[in-house]
């Protein structure tokens, strides 16, 4: 593999900076691993994710729709965003290490993940200033130990070349790079349900979300699996809903509603929509 390796990194080092970067850096993934989507993602601070690059294969279904509506707010659940906002270290991390241990079986991950036909996601993470830059590998068959163990070695390498290709990321003024859009999408999720919900409730919903189970959202809280299972069904009855399924889409539906001036919780907007006859 080491011979075709090297040759593979020389033609992404040259391409830096370039319009064949893209598909220099999917080459070189390949001769490691089978590869079906690759993207990366700018996710600023204090501003909504910025798509940097997207390859994906023939045949991955929904990939373009789904992108459409992860990036209208979606982005909010996603592990990956979310250890950004959280400071995680510059690496290389599979999603099953930053996501909630029943995210599997979130809406999140059936529309993002399971409907796009893939089975596993790598992701490097790179710090760039007060901004960080996602490059995702998606596959439709999970990645195999040896293509793991790969992966991480060659981690320095492929944070370097990301900090050069990307690093004018991090010369932006800050204060351009606010997002009002994306701050008020930030305290849409934040303030989800609290006009139908008790506070406890609406915690809850945005756990569900995640992708959190009843045993970790009540080790998470510290309160009883049971208590959990109450406040879910009324949280489930007050907004006349029966699924996590129906959650995940009042989520959305709500968060496209917002407008310029809108801040709260979203779903009092949704609510007030001049219902259909």
């Amino acid at each position: 593999m080491l011979e075709a390796l090297i040759p593979a990194m020389a033609r992404v080092t040259e391409n830096i900076g370039q319009e064949g970067f893209a598909d220099s850096m999917l080459a070189f993934f390949e001769h490691i691993c089978p590869v079906q989507s690759l993207a990366a993602f700018a996710f600023p601070r204090d501003g909504r994710p910025k798509l940097l690059l997207d390859i994906y294969e023939d045949g991955i279904i929904g990939k373009q729709a789904s992108m459409n509506r992860y990036m209208s707010g979606a982005y909010l659940l996603d592990p990956y965003f979310q250890a950004c906002q959280e400071q995680q270290d510059s690496g290389i991390y599979r999603l099953a290490e930053l996501a909630a241990d029943d995210f599997e079986q979130s809406e999140y991950f059936k529309q993002y993940f399971q409907y796009a036909n893939f089975a596993d996601e790598i992701g490097y993470l790179l710090q760039v200033e007060r901004d960080y830059v996602h490059l995702s590998l998606c596959s439709t068959k999970a990645f195999d130990e040896t293509a793991k163990s790969s992966l991480q070695q060659l981690s320095p390498w492929v944070l370097a070349i990301m900090s050069q290709h990307w690093r004018e990321l991090g010369q932006a003024n800050p204060t351009q790079e606010q997002d009002g859009m994306h701050q008020r999408l930030q305290q849409a999720f934040a303030q989800f349900g609290l006009s139908f919900l008790t506070q406890r409730e609406a915690e809850i919903a945005r756990l569900l979300l995640q992708g959190h189970s009843t045993k970790s959202m009540a080790e998470r809280l510290g309160i009883s699996m049971e208590t959990i299972k109450v406040h879910k069904r009324n949280l489930y009855n007050k907004l006349d809903i029966n699924s996590q399924s129906e959650l995940f889409s009042l989520f959305l539906n709500s968060l496209s509603l917002l407008g310029p001036q809108d801040i709260g919780d979203p779903l009092l907007a949704y609510h007030q929509q001049p219902k259909a006859k």
